[in-house]
């Protein structure tokens, strides 16, 4: 019985002294996203929010050429209000941000209350937006 092991080990060691080492020392590739980006949601949660929060229809004008967004929200809890904070990324016409981007904003939401998320671009060329939410940093 022993003999038989030493003799497998020895032949693993063998097998494995006939394998070809990467000597390229290549860059790992990335993975594909199984998301499309057209089915990416156009507001995102972070998980801990996730099933607090529910959202109504946007409203999406423009006013002297900028596009402005007012999401309404409300926190579904009962008795605690939560600090959030929010950001609009708009994007040009081939769905790609723009350059320049609004800061994240501070939101307190009470407890059952709607509250008004508002988003202005910083440019006429803003052709559509997504919205981030996270709890308070």
């Amino acid at each position: 019985m022993k003999t038989a092991m030493l003799a497998a080990g020895i032949g693993m060691v063998l097998g494995l002294s006939g394998c070809k080492q990467d000597t390229v020392k290549a860059p790992y590739g990335g993975k594909q996203d199984p998301l499309p980006r057209v089915n990416y949601p156009q507001i995102t949660v972070e998980g801990a929010l996730q099933p607090y929060l529910v959202f109504g229809t946007p409203t999406v004008s423009k006013e002297s050429g900028v596009l402005k967004v007012v999401t309404p929200v409300r926190l579904q809890s009962d008795g605690q209000e939560s600090n959030v904070q929010y950001r609009y990324i708009f994007l040009d016409a081939g769905g790609m941000p723009l350059r320049a981007q609004a800061d994240w904003r501070y939101s307190r939401f009470p407890s059952r209350q709607q509250v008004f998320l508002e988003g202005n671009a910083l440019d006429s060329s803003a052709s559509d937006w997504r919205l981030e939410v996270r709890p308070a940093r």
